[in-house]
């Protein structure tokens, strides 16, 4: 009878978040990087407390938490970037998506978990990425703004995910979309190039 309870299934909007570099600061001082994790833990408990979310899982450098709806999970995450703006050294990316969790003997699992921690990869340090998902559920909030990253293909996920980023409240905006740009430029300048070399010869 225990085992039925063991495994419970929810929708909920998922928070991933990450400290940037912090590889390196482990391999330079394996303490202090404990400490800054401490110290992450010790400003964002509270703030995800106040945003009514689930402190779920910590991975690492990298937390896991949970929301009943995709605003709180928005709203919280942008006061977590704000106030780790004045933190030294406490740079982090955070990734959020909308979907299904499962929660089994302790433990998180689910395909929209790993969805999420793939998008906060394309947020820019300090800044929040989010799925197109999450996306629709603020698009009828005014306060908060959003630019397109761009469609991108995530481990795992058969389907390219459309990606965009939080543009207002002075967060950091992505700058990934200038690179396609660059690129087709690029490629232009050397076609026309070889196309007058070719017609000189």
């Amino acid at each position: 009878m225990s085992n039925q309870k063991i495994s419970t299934k929810k929708l909920r909007a998922i928070v991933f978040t990450d400290i940037v570099n912090f590889t390196q600061m482990s391999a330079d001082d394996e303490q202090h990087a404990v400490d800054l994790i401490d110290k992450q833990n010790e400003i964002l408990k509270p703030i995800v407390k106040k945003h009514n979310g689930e402190w779920l899982k910590e991975i690492g450098d990298g937390l896991l938490l949970s929301f009943d709806s995709s605003i709180e999970a928005v709203r919280c995450s942008i006061e977590i970037q704000e106030t780790l703006k004045d933190v030294d050294e406490l740079n982090i990316r955070i990734g959020i998506h909308q979907g299904d969790i499962i929660l089994k003997d302790g433990d998180v699992f689910g395909d929209d978990v790993n969805i999420a921690s793939r998008i906060e990869s394309f947020a820019p340090v300090g800044g929040i990425s989010m799925s197109d998902k999450v996306h629709k559920d603020i698009s009828g909030v005014s306060d908060i703004k959003t630019s397109f990253i761009g469609h991108r293909k995530l481990k795992g996920v058969e389907q390219e995910t459309k990606v965009r980023c939080i543009s207002s409240h002075n967060l950091p905006k992505h700058n990934m979309n200038r690179f396609p740009i660059f690129a087709a430029y690029m490629c232009f300048f050397w076609a026309t190039i070889c196309f007058i070399f070719i017609v000189l010869l």
